[in-house]
């Protein structure tokens, strides 16, 4: 009699009966393992497993009573071990996919699935930017209607639809990347050239020991200009130089040039950042400018703009030093005042991200605000028990974020966090939950459509992976908490308890949000801070309880020049902060270089961490391993440059004992910084010409594996140098007769760039990477 397992009520088989089925089977000599009865017990379908089954297949009854073929053994009790193992484990993979389909109908009945069109809106942007060459416009935005239109027409129609819609979501975000560009898109300088200029000065910059600079638009040429010009320039005057008012047109005799490219390809880009800012083309000014004719009406940007101006000056009147530089940074975003001695304290303890104006700022700033506006309307009972005053409160708040924001310069990461506040306190208006996984992917719709560029730079790229993984780890303290509240053990042990979930709290905040944002500042950075924890436990309770608040309140009384008993109380407590970073930044090894970062393994990381962040059952930790796969990836694809040119002609060359020694670029440049950038152990400013061979001619630059590199900067040691050198570097045009296995010179310098050459082991072939490919992008 064969084995008959019978549906269940609710559709799946209960354990009595998937006992009763194997006892059955067992009394008729069938061995119906677990992996046969989770396959045939269905909602729709009964299973008969048998000694008649021994033609290797059995038979399925459906809802309509008709009979289909179905799995089944065919002879399970003469089976041997391993073919049943081999058998269990095929069958496995169907439970596991059922599993797997139940989990996502699960989340996504929870409406978990919005944050991942956020994801792949934010893919699309990348993609763009990731692509050899650039798009035609008509054919992405083809691409993007027939995608959402073929999603709409199989959500209407009923069919399967969720991947479409994730791709259309990637090609609205591609889309909106192009857009982006063809909106910035103008024309930009070929070479230099002496010009005399006339514009409008839209912003102003003020550095520590640099030149200052300005940026002028509606540019007009004075005399005849070659080619058309750029929307805006960026001029550098002359050192101490004055600098004129906002909104005045000058004239100016520049030195006109295109915004240089990165000096290391794959890093810091200031040709993608101008474009994005929107400025064509740098300048140095050749002489003092001078006024030409009436500003107009500047504007609401260039007023906003004046007001942070004499805001900063403001600052730095009644607090000067580097207190006051730090309180400029934090209260209206300009950070032209830190030092370098400063910038690298807060780097190496980890303490950086206090002066960029970010989500811990904003949410300082207005939940202050929200906090002192519903505490005075609550001194009226009438008004507490009978109105709305948290709303009151949240559109206060609201509006003291947004003034921030226009004060505060709206960068990238300020733009987010102001987003994500302007969302919360909406929610809160609305009576709905304020911290949610659903805000963060909203923010992140609106700063990508606003700004697609931004998921290329590290602001956004830490700011978000800090708050994702901030509230990931809210929502799971917040599923699994448990009521600790009792009867005090003893007196002042409230209190202390409140102590503790303070100090604990600022802990595993500053714990999450580093592990979340340690692989994109290795990434960017090629830093590790070692000790970050104990510096964000000493310092951010300043932060957090007198800085930001007290620099609340001298914002609002600045007008009516109230403003110096808080500002003098405010850089006291920068003074303990800049303390406790100087402190963290001398102990042994408190940063140190981190192996570069290739953007596979990031990747991997990215989607690991976000599939363990975005998702709430248990199947969230196979991002675990994902990430464990892309750090594992990081060692074995993250080897360093043995030689680096810059899109200058300068080199640097890695030697035998693995350290970098640099011709064409002197100490405490530019350059130099990015070649250096990253290096576990770099060489003192002192000691980067050693072991090089110069003359006025050429340099000799010796790199591992008894490989020789040239430098040549006159075209008389061509002859030479082209004959000895591996690598033949040269800012001139190098003649036909070179024979250099590399040969890197001005055509292919303008060509493609900045070059990293890797050597694949001793007498291996070498691995060339460029700043530009074969079809430049807008931007470059």
């Amino acid at each position: 009699m064969p084995a008959r397992v019978e549906p269940v009520e609710e559709g799946r088989p209960g354990p009595a009966d998937m006992e009763e089925a194997g006892r059955r089977g067992r009394e008729s000599g069938d061995d119906v393992g677990h992996g046969e009865m989770l396959l045939c017990g269905g909602a729709r379908a009964s299973c008969n497993i048998g000694p008649s089954a021994h033609k290797g297949r059995a038979m399925a009854e459906t809802d309509r009573g008709e009979f289909e073929p179905g799995f089944g053994p065919t002879d399970i009790g003469a089976l041997r071990a391993p073919l049943r193992i081999r058998s269990g484990w095929f069958l496995l993979l169907p439970a596991c996919l059922a599993a797997m389909r139940r989990s996502i109908d699960a989340e996504l009945d929870e409406r978990r699935g919005f944050q991942w069109l956020a994801v792949a809106f934010g893919t699309g942007a990348l993609i763009y930017f990731g692509l050899p060459r650039e798009p035609v416009a008509a054919a992405v935005a083809a691409a993007a209607g027939l995608a959402a239109a073929a999603a709409a027409t199989a959500y209407h129609t009923g069919r399967r639809h969720r991947l479409l819609v994730l791709l259309a979501v990637l090609l609205l975000g591609l889309a909106a990347a192009k857009a982006r560009v063809e909106m910035l898109d103008g024309p930009s300088p070929g070479g230099r050239s002496v010009v005399t200029l006339t514009g409008r000065v839209i912003a102003l910059e003020e550095r520590t020991g640099r030149r200052p600079r300005m940026v002028l638009d509606r540019i007009e040429a004075a005399g005849t200009a070659e080619g058309p010009l750029p929307r805006s320039v960026r001029v550098s005057l002359r050192p101490g130089a004055e600098l004129p008012p906002l909104g005045t047109r000058i004239e100016a005799r520049l030195l006109l040039m295109p915004v240089p490219g990165p000096s290391v390809p794959g890093g810091y880009d200031p040709r993608r950042a101008a474009f994005f800012d929107g400025i064509g083309a740098s300048g140095f000014a050749l002489g003092d400018w001078r006024g030409a004719g009436e500003a107009g009406w500047p504007g609401p940007r260039l007023l906003v703009a004046e007001i942070r101006r004499r805001a900063v000056d403001r600052i730095l009147g009644i607090a000067p030093g580097e207190a006051g530089a730090v309180a400029a940074a934090l209260l209206v975003g300009e950070r032209g005042g830190l030092s370098d001695a400063t910038k690298e304290s807060l780097q190496r303890s980890g303490l950086a991200h206090i002066i960029s104006i970010s989500g811990l700022h904003m949410m300082l700033v207005a939940g202050t605000a929200f906090f002192l506006v519903r505490a005075f309307l609550a001194l009226s009972p009438a008004l507490a028990l009978g109105r709305p005053i948290r709303g009151w409160a949240a559109v206060a708040a609201l509006v003291v974020a947004t003034a921030y924001l226009a004060i505060s310069g709206g960068s990238v990461a300020t733009v987010r966090a102001y987003v994500m506040a302007a969302i919360i306190f909406l929610a809160v208006i609305a009576g709905r939950p304020a911290l949610s996984m659903r805000n963060i992917a909203l923010a992140a719709f609106v700063v990508i459509a606003l700004e697609p560029e931004s998921v290329l730079e590290p602001g956004f790229q830490m700011s978000f992976a800090a708050v994702v993984a901030l509230i990931a780890g809210w929502e799971a303290w917040r599923d699994r908490e448990t009521d600790l509240a009792g009867d005090p053990l003893f007196p002042g042990h409230g209190l202390l308890r409140q102590a503790w979930r303070g100090v604990s709290g600022i802990a595993l905040t500053t714990i999450i949000a580093s592990l979340a944002t340690a692989p994109y500042a290795a990434y960017h950075f090629e830093r590790v801070t070692s000790y970050a924890l104990v510096a964000n436990m000493l310092a951010m309770p300043v932060v957090s309880t007198l800085v930001m608040p007290v620099g609340l309140v001298a914002l609002v009384l600045m007008p009516f020049g109230l403003d110096a008993a808080p500002l003098a109380l405010m850089t006291a407590g920068i003074r303990i902060v800049l303390g406790v970073s100087d402190w963290v930044a001398s102990l042994p090894g408190a940063s140190f270089g981190a192996p570069p970062v290739s953007a596979l393994p990031l990747g991997l990381v990215t989607f690991g961490f976000l599939w363990l962040c975005l998702w709430r059952l248990r199947w969230r930790l196979l991002g675990i391993p994902v990430v464990a796969l892309g750090l594992a990836l990081v060692p074995l694809m993250g080897a360093r440059p043995d030689i680096v040119v810059s899109a200058e002609g300068a080199v640097a060359v890695r030697d035998g004992t693995g350290v970098l020694r640099i011709a064409g670029a002197r100490a405490g440049s530019f350059t130099a910084g990015q070649f250096l950038e990253g290096e576990s152990a770099p060489p003192d400013p002192s000691e980067l010409a050693r072991g090089t061979a110069c003359d006025a001619a050429a340099c000799l630059l010796p790199a591992g594996q008894g490989r020789l590199v040239s430098r040549v900067t006159a075209p008389a040691a061509f002859a030479e140098d082209c004959a000895r050198a591996d690598v033949v570097v040269t800012p001139l045009a190098a003649p036909s007769f070179c024979a250099a296995a590399i040969l890197i010179d001005a055509a292919r310098l303008a060509r493609s760039g900045a070059h990293a050459i890797r050597f694949a082991g001793e007498g291996g072939p070498a691995i060339v990477t460029t700043a530009r490919g074969e079809n430049p992008r807008p931007w470059q």
